[in-house]
């Protein structure tokens, strides 16, 4: 399984893989800057296909920081091994996730940054937006403000393997796979999150899974906000199962 890598933002990088059988594909990010860092590891068992492109952008060992938006296998599961390969890199999340999982996961303790501080990387400079519940209890976005870029995890994610990146309207894809995920557990604190999300001034929503969003955000915050995709309790993908004889591993 080969990752596609592409540029999203001038030196941010787009490592992404679809695994056969999968209603998604996972995507993680490389940000190159004097303080280089990484939003996302993916899985564990994908390490050494992620390592190997890393390489390609840029040095792993210089690796500064690694920035956890939630605790789940696709969000940090080759973490340690990354940290391994890097003497200065520290796991960035936030105060739940330290208190929760980090600090017992993590081989080395890991930087809290909460809502609206920031992580200096040289000529760009990363801002924590604290977003409970979205879609973890210890969820959290990093917003790149000189390329106007969210990096949101898994909000604003669309099904399949697309395209790295499109300017067209996906909102109603979007909407349908919260329905059908029920990966949005409260519709409350979803709404709590795009208030904090609507001022900022972005132009590019860097998903984790789906295409990288371009063009009209608004569109996008206006879709969760119109559809009641939270609170979801009868999701068919609580029964989701792969298909027989495939896997993530």
């Amino acid at each position: 399984m080969e990752p596609n890598v592409t540029e999203v933002a001038p030196d941010v990088f787009r490592i992404t893989f679809y695994p056969p059988g999968s209603p998604v594909n996972f995507a993680c990010f490389v940000i190159r800057d004097d303080e280089p860092a990484m939003v996302e590891t993916s899985f564990n068992f994908l390490f050494d296909q992620v390592h190997d492109a890393v390489r390609k952008l840029i040095d792993p060992a210089k690796l500064r920081y690694i920035v956890i938006p939630h605790f789940e296998m696709d969000e940090c599961g080759s973490m340690n091994r990354f940290l391994a390969l890097a003497p200065h890199a520290e796991p960035v999340c936030s105060p739940v996730g330290a208190l929760v999982t980090v600090n017992d996961y993590s081989q080395k303790p890991p930087k809290v940054v909460g809502n609206g501080e920031k992580l200096q990387l040289g000529q760009k400079e990363l801002t924590a937006v604290v977003t409970p519940w979205v879609h973890f209890w210890d969820s959290m976005l990093v917003y790149d403000e000189k390329d106007r870029t969210l990096f949101t995890s898994d909000l604003f994610m669309q099904p399949g393997d697309r395209p790295p990146l499109t300017s067209d309207d996906v909102s109603q894809d979007m909407v349908e796979f919260c329905k059908f995920s029920g990966l949005l557990p409260s519709q409350k604190h979803l709404e709590f999150a795009l208030d904090r999300i609507e001022p900022l001034n972005v132009e590019t929503i860097a998903c984790h899974h789906g295409s990288v969003l371009q063009g009209d955000p608004k569109r996008y915050y206006r879709a969760l906000r119109e559809n009641a995709v939270g609170d979801v309790t009868d999701a068919p993908f609580y029964e989701f199962r792969l298909p027989a004889g495939t896997s993530f591993g």
